[in-house]
């Protein structure tokens, strides 16, 4: 089916996550502090930069720290691709590992999830995104959220989700994996959880698998987990998108 919309299907712009469950917030997280760290420039082996922790009030660093990726979005546009829908362009050159965005939408558990997807899908509703943390933990972007919602899938992107602590809260930015040139598409990859018919690929990558993830029941919720050493990872998502879609 071919989209002739000028401009992308509406949806709610919010600039944190809405939680529609019970927000939980990590104490013992939240109380750590870099102690290595004197200048603004934390250093690579900062006791929170390595453990994908935002700098916070605990820090001996200061308040200007380069280790607070969540406080400044890098500029970048929505656009309508040939094959692909809407997706987005970055608006300036970006460098590998910098923050780019949050990916934002309605925390909501595994119950409100399955039934979201499963009413979705007897609607006939093709354009809906879910980004999934760990058990009964989602963000789902498809209702509300921001122009996170909008990155397309490649095979071989540049860019990839971290999960990030931000003051004891969880959350997900979309960091680059590479230099980024203006004018580049933005991309990640999905780890898509198939739920229904095979959807295509049109990311035009030269190592495209063809199609996007693999087919799991929708009850097979996937386990993230941070790793012994809670080094840095990124997110998996259970993403369901339109067949002419990346």
């Amino acid at each position: 089916m071919i989209d002739n919309r000028s401009e992308p299907p509406p949806y709610v712009h919010i600039k944190r996550n809405a939680y529609l469950i019970k927000k939980k917030r990590d104490g013992v997280i939240a109380d750590i502090g870099c102690t290595n760290c004197k200048s603004t420039e934390c250093l690579d082996n900062c006791v929170c930069r390595v453990q994908c922790l935002s700098c916070s009030k605990a820090c001996h660093c200061s308040d200007m720290c380069s280790n607070r990726p969540f406080r400044r979005d890098r500029k970048i546009q929505v656009v309508k691709t040939e094959l692909c829908g809407w997706g987005v362009v970055a608006s300036e050159s970006i460098n590998k590992g910098d923050f780019i965005i949050e990916y934002i939408g309605e925390v909501i558990d595994d119950a409100l999830c399955e039934k979201r997807l499963w009413d979705m899908k007897y609607k006939g509703v093709q354009n809906f995104y879910m980004c999934e943390l760990r058990k009964d933990f989602t963000i789902d972007a498809t209702f509300k959220g921001n122009l996170s919602r909008f990155l397309n899938h490649s095979c071989d992107p540049n860019c990839k989700l971290e999960k990030w602590q931000v003051e004891g809260e969880t959350r997900i930015g979309v960091f680059a994996a590479r230099f980024i040139e203006v004018g580049e598409p933005l991309t990640y990859d999905y780890r898509f959880v198939q739920f229904g018919s095979e959807v295509k690929c049109h990311c035009g990558a030269s190592n495209c698998q063809g199609y996007l993830g693999s087919k799991k029941k929708i009850t097979s919720k996937l386990d993230i987990s941070w790793g012994s050493k809670r080094k840095r990872t990124s997110t998996s998502c259970l993403t369901i998108i339109k067949s002419n879609s990346c």
